[in-house]
């Protein structure tokens, strides 16, 4: 009877039991699952928010020089007199206030895109709770910042005098980085690196903990969305200059 009595008494204490603030950004790398299982709970989505857009705002900070000189070889014999002189202008400004709006962009892009998977997977699974998803989104994403400090090591060991173009200042472990001439072939591979692969593993894994969905639809969801996703920034590194 003692035994009996003691064991309900114990389970509400171990759901209750506070989790340390650090241990989501150590456990997304090391026991994903059940960071995932804990969110679906009790979801917490300004912790990765504000580590994202820190470690965003640092390395855009230190990779200002490098961003600049590429910025200069935009320009070439076809650029309009107007826009050459505004890229000059904008390569010779020092970092100023107006980086914020980096991780200004980072924290918009995150709400866009965790809506957007909310809504595949409401279609999908028909359990989409955007808290939850926003949450396991944020997580998920801090696996792709390491790439962004081993970009900023390497163009840092190479030099600034190193930069030509946007494709130097952008590192990939993936096929992208065996190409050095065909700027769209570059764009298209970008999406396709170790750190990618990584996060969209998260991503299924996310969907289905945060939802209860079978593998198979939490792959739809995520597979969908990835899609959407690669689209989009492709087109956004075209507009940028790697065209």
């Amino acid at each position: 009877m003692a035994t009996a009595s003691s064991s309900p008494s114990s389970q509400p204490a171990s759901q209750s039991e506070p989790v340390s603030p650090v241990r989501g950004l150590i456990d997304v790398f090391v026991n994903p699952a059940a960071l995932f299982e804990r969110l679906r709970d009790r979801p917490d989505w300004v912790i990765p928010l504000v580590a994202g857009c820190v470690v965003m705002l640092v390395v855009q900070y230190f990779l200002h020089p490098y961003t600049s000189r590429a910025t200069l070889g935009m320009i070439n014999d076809s650029t309009p007199p107007q826009v050459a002189q505004a890229l000059r202008e904008a390569a010779n400004k020092p970092a100023d206030w107006k980086l914020i709006f980096q991780p200004i962009g980072y924290a918009v892009m995150s709400l866009i895109g965790a809506g957007i998977l909310t809504g595949l997977a409401a279609m999908f699974t028909a359990k989409g709770k955007f808290k939850p998803i926003l949450s396991a989104f944020l997580y998920a994403k801090l696996v792709v910042l390491p790439s962004l400090l081993l970009t900023l090591l390497i163009v840092s060991l190479r030099g600034v005098d190193s930069v030509n173009s946007m494709m130097d200042i952008m590192w990939t472990i993936g096929p992208a980085m065996f190409v050095t001439d065909n700027k769209f072939l570059f764009n298209v591979l970008t999406q396709i690196n170790l750190f990618e692969a990584w996060y969209v593993v998260l991503l299924v894994i996310a969907i289905q903990k945060v939802t209860g969905a079978k593998r198979g639809s939490s792959i739809a969801v995520v597979g969908v969305y990835w899609v959407l996703g690669a689209a989009t920034q492709i087109g956004m590194l075209m507009l940028s200059g790697l065209k």
